[in-house]
């Protein structure tokens, strides 16, 4: 999904210095570095809940975003914009998950 994030507006955790009171708003933070960190680091675990923690993760990610950002603004059209791509993209990599184990 991060190639989808044209302008990285997803890549790292948010500042309080881009986004003054973030952090009273969203109360579970969550990006796509945080993200792959986790992948990394096993903790999704393995199988079909692994998959259902990652794809929960990455709505989380959008959920915050539509939660600070009001509608109409560049961010929310940009989450929204990724958003769409979401269900293809994951379809995609989980069958190439699942064709490695194989």
């Amino acid at each position: 999904m991060s190639r989808y994030d044209r302008y990285e507006v997803f890549a790292e955790a948010v500042s309080e210095e881009e986004a003054p009171g973030y952090a009273e708003v969203v109360k579970h933070p969550m990006d796509f570095g945080k993200m792959k960190d986790k992948v990394e680091h096993g903790a999704y675990g393995e199988g079909s809940a692994a998959a259902g923690a990652l794809f929960r993760d990455f709505l989380l990610v959008f959920d915050n975003c539509f939660l600070y950002n009001p509608e109409g603004s560049d961010v929310a059209e940009e989450a929204a914009r990724v958003l769409t791509l979401l269900p293809e993209a994951f379809a995609s990599a989980c069958a190439a998950a699942i064709e490695k184990m194989n």
